[in-house]
Parts: structure tokens; C-alpha cells; sequence
């Protein structure tokens, strides 16, 4: 997990490398994935809604149509700003660069009416350098309250500007650039406060109109890094990029636009209004793309940017946010790390895009505050990539090394559980209720004395298999072999429903296959072998077993050593399977079992009430039945009744227990005991 958070680090810092030096291939992508602000704000119609005294003329089809082509003689707009004269300020998003007939009426028209913004444009490259006069006959319109804290200041500089000739420059009351500058994917959402030029600076066209109006300066503190702080008065405006305002975009509809020949004919009152004069006419080409509309006209900015002035409701800039949000995907590794199933990780991953999506878009909408969320939503979703990937790479480790260890030791289909869920599989033990099977061949060890190694091996090895089969087919799990003995474990690693059933038909399969096997180790080594089997049914410990170097997943406790107890009780009863009565009490309407005997094994004081499982037929229900009758007499104390009993299924059946019985009979008879609770204490293993 540590090395998820690591790389997850490496991660972070590389997503704030991008956020922190914006790329253009990374921010068009950024730009419009982020205009889901401006999306969501129009949906629940909480856009800006524009002042109420801001106009803009319009240079239209309508006008066009009528007074002619664009750009009109100065006479037309003479006349037009002699009509525009009662409003409160004009700014004229035009530049008047060349000489014409009528350029000292159109002069004479903006001096007279002493409202009138005039245009400039300001250009990186020019056939020409700007005229001293030219320089000096802007030097009005230059901002004053500048401080700088660097020598060097992050703000543009231009080294060209287009202005208008100087007999209608200096005829208007100032002048402001009409600079704009789109994104990096080419709409615009930003407006700049301000430009260096000759060494002064000048505040944009709506900054110079809002400066006039208000009649209050626009004060900059100037650093290394753009504008670090903007102001008129007590007014703070929110800078943006340390250069630009973040635009609220209005519904184009609600723009107030008046056609320019309708103001010509007189049919508009402006009187206190601030105009703005521009073209939104398609043909002329003044376009300005921004997220809500691709044709909106130019002029329309620097409406949008002194609106959102006048109104106080310019987008405040929180971009600072994502130094803190990027890198804090790796505070939620844990606890994905912690949801086992990857369907509660991806909707709790979900859960957290939405939070990541839907935090900045409500306070764009309802507080004005814009907050970047599409770096840090990468940086969420590679975190949450990065550690899927981790852990489908463990998973399929752990399940390679799970399938190495318990492939020979569980079936096929237990063993697509155990990987399939691996987490019910808890490595290092846990207490369960299992059952244990525990077989031995009768007598192996004398046998073997006299057999060749390799003849040992090969007899045990065509035992082994079939019986593991067996075990596997039934859903048990293959423990160990000791020597010729077979332990296996029903329940476990994963829940094994009516695990003492399978256990019990396993050892009846035993049996069965042992008695195919004898006819080819009769044929092959001249052996007939014999096993016993112990099953026992209880609580467990089971689990990975041993060190690091060396493990095994095995059960271990009481339950296990009742069991191999009782497969040892097979030579004393002369039988072939012996259950616990704790195993007996989930099989007895499914198996024939008989009662055998209540015996305290060695090394336990309480005893145990013994079941033998017993092959279904006509004879073996008969002898059960006529065991149990005698097992009665005998755990009452009526040793002569049993002993008749046990006698008459000796001499008629040949039966094993019933032989053992007997004897014990005989010798309590002879021996009575002085306290008879009916329990034989088992001295051997």
C-alpha cells in the first residue's frame, strides 16, 4: 500500500506541475471541461443579470441596411454622437485611425457633447512605431495610483498601439484600450484590468468607464507576478490570473442592444445611460466566442466586464484551492483500500467525483466563486486508478499463490470460491466449526517391512490419488498425508454447507473404492489392505500455520485429536468408520450409524458417545438393530443379557464390535464394577 501512496506523491506533484504552468494541450481541455460553471449557472437561471443603465448601440443589420456598408463617414457619426450626447458616458468601441472628410465635425461633435470614451487598440507588431505625439496625447488616460513592490512587474507590455488621428483623439474626454484576449482553447472568459505601454499603464475600456464614473481612481499594487491587488477606493475587484477579471456571463438576450439608426432617428432616449458602441453585425467580424455563445459580438465584453462592476458581481478567483484539493486523493486511499469489493469502492469513488464536480459548480453558481476542479478530479481518478491497479496486481498474486497452494488440496470448485472471494479466507487462523477426517491403512506399517521402496511408493501413490479425489469431490480440503494416513478438513477454508454429511460420504466412498483397488494390489502385490476412518464435528482453529519460509493451512485443536482418536478406535472395534456423536447428531436420518460405545478417549475425561457409519443394507440395518438392544442391557449394567446378545451376532454375523463387546462383558462379569456409569476409558491412541 505504501508504494500506491508513494507514486500517488510523484503523482499529485506532476497534476500541480500542470495546474501550476497550464500547458495549452492540458487547458483547452481544462477550459471546457471547467465551462460546466457557466452551463449549470444558465440551467438554474442564476446568471448575471446586466445593470439596468448600460446600453449598447449597435452597428446592426438594421443599421447597416439603411445607412449603408461599415465603416459610415465621420458626418453619420457626428451626428450619431451628437445623439448619444445626453447620456451619462459613451465609449466607442471604434478606432478613427485615418483621415477622412469629416473628421473635424466628428471632432467637434465629441468635444461638444464631453462624454466620449474613445478607442484604442494596441498591437505586438506594427509597419511602424507610435508617434510621440501620439504616446503623449494618451498620457491622460494613464493610471496613476500604481505601486510596484518588484522592479519587474508580470503584466503585458505592447510595444505598438493603433489610435485614432489627433484632431478626434484629443477631442474626447479619454481614451481606453479594447483589447481582449481569448483562452487558451480561443473563447473568452477572462477580461484584463490593465496594459504597460511607453512605461504607463491603462486600464481597459469598462475599468476606464467605470473610473469616470464613479469618479474614483483605479488603484494597482504591481509584483514579479502580475497585479496582486486591485481596487477603486474601498472597492475590491477580484483579480483573476493576476492580470484579468473573471467574466459572469449574462444570457445574450439580456443585453440591451439598441440599433444605431434608431438612435439616429431619434426614437431612443439615453439620457443617464452608459453606452457602449460597437458592431454585432456577423459580417463585420467583431466576434468574441465565449462558452455560452460563439458569435457573441466584441463590444459585448467590455458591456459584460462593467456590469459585473457595477453589480459587484465578478467571479472571485479560489484557484488557490487546488494546491490543497489535487493532493488530497491520497487521503482517500485508505479508505478505498479499506472497501474490500470493488463495487463499494467505485461507488464510493463516485460519490467523491460527484462531490469533486458538484462543490465548485454550486459555489460558481450561488456564490460566485470559482473553484478549479479538473485537475484535481484527474488526480482523483488516477489515485483511485493507480490503486485498483495495485489491487487487481496483489489480487492476481495472491490468487496465483492461493491457487499454488490449495490447488492439490481442494476441488476445482472450492477452489473458484476461495478465489473468487478471497477475503473469506482469513490467513493466520480463525476460529470455525468443521468436521475431520481422519483414515489410516490397518496395519501398514508391518506390511511395509517387507516391500521394496519403490513398490511402497507406488502402492501408496495409487491409494493416495483416488482417495483424494474422493475427499476433493466431496468439497473437503486435503490437509496432509502422514505417512499412509489422509487428514482432511470439511469447512474450511470457505463454508462448506452440510459439511458433516460430506464427510460421511466420503469415507463410504472410501471404502467402496478401497475394495476396487484390492483387486488390482491382489493382482499386482499380492495386498489386501484395510483402513479405519474417524470423523469428528466440531470447533476449530484452522489457518496458515507455521513461519514465513514455511507454512501450511491446516486445523488444529480438540476437534482434530477426537478425531484421529477415533480412527484409531477402529482396531478396537473391529470397524471400518466411527463418528463422535457431535458429527452423529447432523447425519442420523441420513446415514445408517450404530451406536457403539460411550468411551473416554486418552487424554479427555469426558466421554463420547460412538457411531458406527455403516454401509446401507438389509443385514446391516438387522445388526444394528440388534447391537443396539444389547448396547442397552450393557450400559445398564445387565452384563449377561448383553453378553448373549453380543454372542448371537458373533456366532451369525461374524460382527467386529460385537466380538470386542463380548470380551468386555465376560470381563465385568467376572470383575464387577463398583461404580458403572456405563463408559469405557480408552488407554490406547
Amino acid at each position: 500500500m505504501h508504494k500506491v501512496v508513494i507514486f500517488n506523491l510523484f503523482l499529485a506533484l506532476f497534476i500541480l506541475t500542470l495546474f501550476h504552468f497550464r500547458p495549452i494541450f492540458a487547458e483547452a481541455i481544462r477550459l471546457r471541461f471547467e465551462d460546466l460553471t457557466y452551463y449549470s449557472q444558465h440551467i438554474l437561471g442564476k446568471q448575471h443579470r446586466p445593470h439596468h443603465d448600460l446600453v449598447v448601440v449597435a452597428v446592426d443589420e438594421k443599421s447597416v441596411n439603411e445607412l449603408g456598408r461599415w465603416p459610415w463617414n465621420r458626418e453619420i457619426m457626428a451626428r450619431l454622437v451628437e445623439k448619444m450626447s445626453v447620456a451619462e458616458l459613451v465609449a466607442l468601441d471604434v478606432v478613427f485611425s485615418e483621415h477622412s472628410e469629416g473628421d473635424q465635425k466628428l471632432a467637434e461633435a465629441i468635444e461638444s457633447s464631453g462624454n466620449v470614451v474613445l478607442g484604442f487598440f494596441f498591437r505586438r507588431d506594427a509597419t511602424q512605431s507610435a508617434f510621440e505625439e501620439q504616446v503623449d496625447y494618451l498620457r491622460n488616460s494613464e493610471l496613476l495610483r500604481v505601486k510596484k513592490v518588484d522592479q519587474r512587474v508580470g503584466l503585458k507590455e505592447f510595444p505598438f498601439v493603433e489610435v485614432s488621428i489627433p484632431i478626434i483623439a484629443n477631442s474626447a474626454l479619454m481614451q481606453a484600450p479594447f483589447n481582449s484576449e481569448p483562452d487558451a482553447d480561443g473563447l473568452y472568459r477572462t477580461y484584463p484590468i490593465a496594459y504597460i505601454f511607453h512605461g504607463s499603464l491603462f486600464p481597459s475600456m469598462a475599468f476606464q468607464v467605470y473610473r469616470l464614473y464613479k469618479n474614483k481612481d483605479l488603484e494597482l499594487i504591481l509584483s514579479r507576478k502580475g497585479i496582486e491587488r486591485a481596487s477603486f477606493g474601498e472597492v475590491e475587484i477580484p483579480v483573476f490570473r493576476n492580470s484579468y477579471v473573471l467574466l459572469n456571463l449574462p444570457k445574450l438576450t439580456d443585453i440591451k442592444v439598441i440599433s444605431a439608426v434608431d438612435v439616429l432617428k431619434g426614437e431612443v432616449n439615453l439620457e443617464r445611460k452608459l453606452v457602449f458602441f460597437g458592431a454585432t453585425e456577423i459580417g463585420i467580424y467583431d466576434i468574441r466566442p465565449t462558452p455560452i455563445d460563439v458569435s457573441t459580438p466584441g463590444v459585448f465584453l467590455h458591456y459584460i466586464a462593467l456590469s459585473n462592476l457595477l453589480k459587484g458581481e465578478l467571479i472571485r478567483d479560489f484557484s488557490w484551492s487546488a494546491y490543497i484539493t489535487i493532493p488530497a486523493p491520497i487521503l482517500f486511499l485508505p479508505l478505498f483500500n479499506k472497501l474490500k469489493r470493488l463495487r463499494n469502492r467505485a461507488i464510493t469513488f463516485f460519490i467523491f467525483v460527484l462531490i469533486f464536480i458538484t462543490a465548485p459548480l454550486l459555489s460558481f453558481v450561488y456564490l460566485r466563486i470559482y473553484i478549479p476542479f479538473f485537475y484535481p478530479l484527474i488526480s482523483l481518478s488516477l489515485s483511485y486508478i493507480s490503486l485498483e491497479a495495485y489491487l487487481y496486481y496483489t489480487s492476481e498474486k495472491r490468487i496465483a499463490e492461493l491457487r499454488k497452494a490449495f490447488s492439490s488440496y481442494v476441488s476445482p470448485q472450492l477452489l473458484e470460491i476461495i478465489l473468487k472471494n478471497p477475503e473469506r479466507l482469513r490467513l493466520g487462523g480463525e476460529r470455525r466449526q468443521v468436521t475431520v477426517l481422519f483414515s489410516d491403512i490397518r496395519g501398514f506399517t508391518t506390511m511395509s517391512e517387507g516391500m521394496e521402496p519403490e513398490v511402497l511408493v507406488a502402492v501408496l501413490n495409487k491409494y493416495f490419488e483416488p482417495m483424494t479425489y474422493i475427499i476433493l469431490e466431496e468439497g473437503g480440503m486435503l490437509d496432509k498425508y502422514i505417512g499412509d494416513a489422509i487428514m482432511a478438513v470439511f469447512n474450511a477454508p470457505v463454508d462448506l454447507p452440510e459439511h458433516p454429511v460430506k464427510a460421511c460420504m466420503a469415507a463410504l466412498r472410501m471404502l467402496e473404492k478401497l475394495r476396487e483397488l484390492n483387486t488390482i494390489f491382489m493382482e499386482e502385490y499380492k495386498l489386501n489392505l484395510s483402513i479405519g476412518v474417524g470423523i469428528n464435528t466440531g470447533y476449530a482453529v484452522v489457518g496458515n500455520m507455521g513461519s514465513n519460509l514455511r507454512f501450511d493451512y491446516t486445523a488444529m485443536g480438540d476437534t482434530v485429536n477426537l478425531a484421529s482418536r477415533l480412527e484409531g478406535l477402529n482396531k478396537l472395534y473391529k470397524t471400518n468408520i466411527i463418528i463422535s456423536e457431535y458429527t452423529a447428531e447432523y447425519v442420523i436420518d441420513k446415514f445408517l450409524l450404530r451406536p457403539l460405545d460411550k468411551v473416554a478417549v486418552k487424554g479427555k475425561k469426558k466421554p463420547v458417545l460412538l457411531y458406527e457409519l455403516m454401509e446401507d443394507g438389509t443385514i446391516n440395518r438387522l445388526i444394528a438393530k440388534l447391537y443396539e438392544r444389547s448396547l442397552e442391557e450393557y450400559f445398564k449394567g445387565n452384563f449377561e443379557e448383553a453378553m448373549i446378545g453380543f454372542e448371537n451376532l458373533v456366532i451369525t454375523y461374524n460382527d467386529g464390535p460385537s466380538s470386542t463387546m463380548l470380551e468386555r462383558c465376560r470381563t465385568l462379569i467376572i470383575e464387577p464394577p463398583t461404580h458403572w456409569e456405563g463408559v469405557y476409558v480408552a488407554k490406547e491412541k
